[in-house]
Formats: structure tokens, sequence, C-alpha cells
């Protein structure tokens, strides 16, 4: 009997050990880029041009292809606004530019000659297309690929001049080091809006909502915040999807944990990245395709980035901010940049079907 126990208990202990394995794994999401009407090249253009990012990563563009004129148009699915974080979808329209940017430059990779034009009102983008060679970028190809959102700790090394001088040529884009005036003001700011966040029950519910709690929901709904995503591997990975669910991350704990975190974050760092903009729908898009632009040069130069959106979403932070950083136009995006101990951190992709969201329309 006691034989049996032990063996019983053994079995256990492995069955738990084989499980903490398998959900500690790297997520990888097949992502499917066909769509009836499309041809295979420019399937896959625009799947690397959704490897743009996005808030909450929603993903919350459509896209209508017409292959026979060379255009596409891209505008904002509704169905996947983020109101309690976002309730004027300023960063539904950032979020859109940047997947713009990405699908033009992915076109530009495949040798296209493409040009866009932003709508006045800012609610579509139009690209039109046409190819000019058969060479692909590879390099191209492989900074979109190689793009992601970096949230370990960053070490104290400074920000290199020369990629601070390189900043002068994306418009409204401006550093702040550490320990500067203008870095402890952003500090400030962040962090008062991250705990106003942490006692926002909305925002606090409609988070946990893009959160995926195992490597099976990350793979069947291919959108929203993994844990991989988070910086999370192996066995922290696996005890994030065995004790946290999303009712839990609803409540009190998490929230605390989730400001903690920010404390953390906005203290390990080199700096900060402001980018500022008008308060339209179209300078919105613009400040994401220079958004997208910025992160490219930053994975060009090994320099990781984390977007930091507390401050901005916050009406009189961000009011406060602008005046604090005597900023012309208002702040649109902050990210947290710097260097880490480790090995410069990999993207994993979570990026819905093709044709989830694209529209095919010939003649």
């Amino acid at each position: 009997m006691k034989k049996m126990l032990i063996w019983f208990i053994g079995s256990l202990i492995l069955m738990f050990v084989l499980l903490l394995g398998i959900s500690g794994r790297t997520v990888e999401v097949d992502t499917n880029i066909m769509v009836e009407g499309l041809d295979n090249e420019t399937a896959q253009i625009l799947y690397y041009g959704s490897l743009a990012p996005s808030s909450h990563n929603a993903q919350m563009w459509k896209t209508d292809v017409y292959p026979d004129e060379g255009k596409i148009v891209i505008s904002l699915d509704e169905s996947r606004a983020l109101p309690a974080v976002d309730p004027l979808k300023r960063e539904m329209y950032i979020s859109m530019g940047a997947y713009a940017r990405s699908c033009i430059l992915a076109f530009e990779a495949y040798g296209y000659n493409a040009s866009h034009h932003v709508s006045d009102n800012g609610q579509t983008v139009t690209i039109n297309y046409k190819k000019n060679g058969n060479a692909v970028d590879e390099g191209l190809i492989a900074l979109m690929k190689r793009r992601h959102t970096d949230k370990r700790d960053y070490t104290d090394s400074p920000i290199p001049e020369l990629f601070q001088e390189g900043l002068h040529g994306i418009h409204g884009t401006t550093f702040y080091s550490k320990h500067s005036d203008e870095y402890e003001a952003i500090k400030k700011e962040t962090l008062a809006a991250a705990a106003d966040q942490q006692n926002n029950q909305s925002i606090r519910d409609e988070l946990a909502d893009w959160l995926r709690f195992s490597n099976g929901e990350v793979t069947s709904k291919k959108d929203g915040i993994s844990a991989d995503q988070m910086g999370m591997s192996g066995f922290k990975k696996a005890l994030y999807y065995l004790f946290v669910s999303r009712e839990s991350a609803k409540g009190d704990k998490f929230a605390q944990q989730g400001y903690d975190m920010a404390v953390s974050q906005t203290e390990n760092c080199g700096g900060f990245i402001v980018i500022a903009d008008n308060d339209t729908p179209r300078d919105y898009v613009n400040a994401g395709m220079r958004l997208m632009e910025l992160w490219l040069y930053a994975v060009r130069n090994n320099v990781e980035m984390q977007p930091m959106s507390y401050a901005v979403e916050n009406p009189e932070r961000r009011i406060a901010l602008q005046k604090s950083l005597k900023l012309i136009t208002p702040p649109q995006m902050i990210l947290r940049v710097g260097f880490v101990d480790s090995v410069y951190g990999e993207n994993i992709p979570v990026r819905r079907d093709l044709k989830d969201y694209i529209t095919v329309t010939r003649k």
C-alpha cells in the first residue's frame, strides 16, 4: 500500500512537472495568410505589415484590397476598440497608422513603389502599390520580424549620442535621458497615471479581457497579450498560466503587481522617447506612422523599447506633461528605451489570420 501511495504521488509530481514544461514553452502561432482572390506575394506582404504594434495587441484594423487597381484601403475595426482606456480612439488611430506604415515598408521590401494618402478626417489610409523590381530587401524584412516590445528591466547604460542624433530625422520625436528634469517629469506623471488606472475597475476589466491565460488561448484567438509578450518564459510563465485567471487579473493584487512593475520599469531604463503631434485623427495616424519608423530605427541599433502610455491616456496628466516638457503639441506616445544585460529580445508574433480582417475586391 505504501509503495502504491509513493508511486501515485510520484506520478502526480511527474505530471505536474510535465504540465509546467508544456505551459512554459514558447508559443508558436500559425497565422494563415491565405485569402481568396489574393496572390501569395501580396498576402505575404500584408502578413509582414501586420507585425506592426497595436494597443493590447488588439490589431484594430480592417483592410480592403483591390488587386486589379494596386490599392489597399485601411480603416478602423470598431469592434476591437478599447473604450475604457482609449475612449477617444486616439490609440486606435495610432495603431492604424503604424500598421499602414508597416504595410508600405513591406511593399517596398518586395520591390514595389508604394504611396499613401491619409483621408482628411483620418478614417482611412489608402496605399497605392506598383511593382518596380524583383529583388527582396531581406534586411528590411528581418528588421520588421525582429521588432518587439521588451518589458524587462533595462541597464543604466546611456543611450549613445549617435542614436539620439538620428532621432532628429523623425518629426516630433524627442529623447529625454535618465536623471534629466524631463525624465523625472515623465516618470512622475507616468506613475501617477498608473496609480489612477490601478484604481479604475473598468480599465482593469478591459485589460483582463485582452490578456491570454494559456498557450491554447493564444493560438486560438491570435491576438491579445500572452505571457511571452510580457517577458515571461519557462517556469515563471508556467506558474503564471497555472495560477492567474481572467477573474483574478481583474483583482486588486494583480493591479498592484502591475503598478509595481511600472515603478521598476520607469526606474530601470536609459530614458524616454516622446512622440508629439496635434490632436486630430489624421495627426494620430501620422504619429503612428512615425512610431513604426522609430521602432525599426531602434531595432537597427539594438535599442529595446516599450510603450508606457499611462500618462497620455489620462487627459489631465497629459496636459501637465505637455507643460512640463514645454511641448508645442501634446504628447501622443511615450516609450521607455534602453539596453538589456542579456540577449536582445525577440518578437513572438501573435497575429490573426488575414482572412479575418482582409476583404478582396476584383473588377
